[in-house]
């Protein structure tokens, strides 16, 4: 029996989950495009702040070194120019480092409650009642509530359901016993029993027969 591929990881619109299937691991993109998109602002301040510190504060010095008309005294300002370079940037680049895993972390907990309800709500598709956790931390704490409430719902529609199945099964069991035994039904009897059927069916619209409003 072939199974549905699971989404790929960083792109819930891959494939639809299997029916009933939960996530083994939730992975830390989610959702790739996303993602990366939270990152540009990041990435566009960093830039320009790494192009600000060269322009305004490490040119003017290099031209001022450069300037500088003792020769010993310029050997040690490159010195020490060198020393600040070897110092400063790889500080800036483990704090843009930190800066972005901390942004990424931040993005997961908007799209990992997003991430079970992409699960729960092919769940519900399934016919199953899934539960939707949201952890301490992360957004949309509400859909907990809505989950839970739809799968109530639901409950009482698949209910009611099979009470009017049961219903009309009822009613076309005895016409058909009926008809079994070589009875000969009355018109008006056949009408009692389509009226009866269609009073079931009209009591759930997605049920109901076209033509009756």
């Amino acid at each position: 029996m072939a199974t549905q591929p699971k989404p790929a990881p960083g792109d819930l619109k891959a494939a639809p989950a299997p029916a009933g299937a939960k996530p083994e691991r939730e992975p830390l993109l989610v959702d790739l495009g996303f993602q990366a998109r939270e990152m540009l602002p990041l990435l566009v301040f960093a830039g320009l702040y790494a192009l600000l510190l060269y322009t305004a504060l490490f040119l003017p010095l290099n031209r001022s070194i450069a300037r500088e008309p003792d020769l010993g005294i310029r050997v040690i300002l490159q010195a020490q120019l060198g020393e600040i370079h070897l110092r400063l940037w790889p500080l800036l680049v483990v704090a843009g480092l930190l800066a972005a895993y901390l942004r990424i972390y931040r993005t997961l907990g908007v799209l990992r409650p997003v991430y079970r309800l992409h699960y729960a709500l092919h769940g519900v598709a399934a016919g199953e009642s899934p539960t939707l956790r949201v952890k301490k931390g992360e957004e949309f704490r509400f859909l907990e509530e809505d989950i839970a409430q739809l799968n109530q719902k639901m409950k009482l529609i698949a209910t009611r359901n099979r009470d009017i199945l049961l219903n009309v099964n009822a009613h076309m069991k005895t016409l058909a016993d009926r008809l079994a035994a070589d009875e000969i039904i009355a018109r008006a009897d056949l009408e009692e029993v389509v009226a009866a059927v269609r009073a079931q069916l009209d009591k759930a619209p997605e049920l109901a027969l076209p033509g009756r409003h």
